[in-house]
């Protein structure tokens, strides 16, 4: 039920925002949408456990070079997909966005566990990323984007945001784990987030509904094909990268799936830290989390097959 919350949410979500746009346009002007990512990442941290780290060698360079793929390269890979197929300026901000955030924080480490993949080394390079994440965002955003001329970004303003709406709300979740008894595991706690993820979306492509009158088959098809583009170049990247690596596969599954998704909450905090229009760009960071989350669920049992090989 849970793995099927937010999906259902967000395609629920889309729907009034195009047939009834007015109840979220003004609930967005409340300012509640900062609140929201708070919310999120104040809950995630209070369900992060830090015990039982993995160590070595190979986990540190895996680590290191799956956040070079996710965090510096993948940005690179968003402009030229956006370049090639036309995407306007406020979709080129939501396709570059979503390739410049990390991995998610759930589903990554859910399909590792389905393909047979190092679940633990998932959730440390998810962890770790997320955190390394806050710090590399505006810098490369600004590195790709400034190029285009209609978009700028100025780097240390948002770093400071970020901080403010992600980092700080997930390192005080953390601490509060070690103060408060209530079960991380609670199932407020298990749907809060996407909650509040489904009610960003919900506000803020309602106050943007002029972008489903300006759709059409084309456009569809444009960001459908940009999207495929950046994360099958991911996925290629993460795979070379483990067989560079002499990776077992159990290992170079978790690198494969981690390096190659993207968190939708960390890409909405973006967006709403930024000073600008976002519904288009929203609407693909949306589309991205659609089209990544079920080309991967097809992906998982093909992972699994160099495992049965071997058994």
């Amino acid at each position: 039920m849970n793995n099927s919350f937010l999906p259902a949410g967000l395609a629920l979500s889309f729907v009034i925002a195009w047939l009834i746009p007015e109840p979220g346009s003004l609930i967005k002007s409340w300012g509640l949408i900062p609140w929201m990512v708070v919310t999120i990442f104040l809950v995630n941290g209070f369900q992060t456990n830090l015990h039982e780290l993995p160590r070595g060698r190979q986990f540190s360079l895996a680590l290191i070079t799956t956040a070079v793929i996710a965090l510096l390269i993948s940005p690179f890979i968003g402009v030229g997909a956006a370049s090639l197929f036309g995407l306007s300026a406020g979709m080129t901000l939501g396709l570059v966005v979503k390739a410049t955030v990390p991995p998610t924080l759930s589903t990554c480490i859910v399909m590792t566990q389905l393909a047979g993949g190092y679940s633990l080394w998932a959730l440390v390079m998810t962890l770790a990323l997320n955190i390394i994440g806050i710090f590399t965002i505006p810098f490369m955003l600004s590195l790709t984007l400034d190029n285009m001329g209609e978009i700028t970004i100025d780097p240390l303003p948002l770093l400071e945001k970020l901080m403010m709406l992600v980092l700080l709300p997930f390192l005080i979740g953390i601490g509060l784990r070690r103060i408060l008894t209530l079960n991380p595991k609670h199932i407020v706690l298990q749907y809060l987030p996407s909650t509040c993820v489904i009610l960003t979306v919900w506000m803020a492509l309602s106050d943007s509904s002029e972008v489903f009158q300006a759709l059409d088959l084309s456009t569809l098809i444009a960001i459908a094909l940009s999207v495929t583009m950046v994360h099958v170049a991911l996925l290629i990247l993460c795979w070379l990268a483990s067989l560079g690596l002499k990776l077992e596969w159990k290992a170079a599954i978790a690198v494969i799936l981690t390096g190659a998704q993207k968190t939708l909450p960390v890409a909405v905090s973006v967006l709403a830290a930024l000073n600008y229009p976002i519904g288009e760009a929203l609407l693909v960071c949306v589309l991205f989390h659609f089209m990544v989350l079920f080309g991967d669920a097809l992906l998982v049992p093909y992972l699994k097959r160099p495992l049965e090989k071997e058994a």
